[in-house]
């Protein structure tokens, strides 16, 4: 598994209150899909290349909100960047939907 990409976001709220959002239609770990609420953590994965990791973690002002993505192909790991065009762009994407998340995170109910 190799890490391609990671985002942060630090939301002004305590984690508790972030926790629960996050979680609060998540569901079920499944075949793709890990869902651990007591760690923290939403993961998902295709059944070739993607991994992506949501996480919460303590931030001196709220909580930090962690996006990671992974290539997991266990052969022809290279091809993932051809079928994604170098991923050009894509980071610009990931910060843009972290600060969406982030805002969302912060508005009230």
């Amino acid at each position: 598994m190799r890490l391609l990409f990671e985002v942060t976001g630090v939301v002004h709220a305590p984690m508790e209150v972030v926790r629960a959002r996050m979680f609060a239609d998540a569901g079920e770990s499944g075949p793709h899909r890990l869902v651990d609420r007591e760690q923290g953590v939403i993961a998902y994965w295709g059944d070739w290349w993607y991994r992506g990791e949501d996480s919460l973690h303590f931030h001196p002002d709220g909580t930090l909100l962690r996006h990671r993505v992974h290539n997991i192909a266990r052969q022809g790991n290279w091809a993932p960047y051809l079928a994604n065009k170098l991923f050009i762009g894509y980071r610009a994407k990931l910060e843009a939907a972290m600060r969406e998340r982030v805002r969302l995170f912060e508005t009230p109910d």
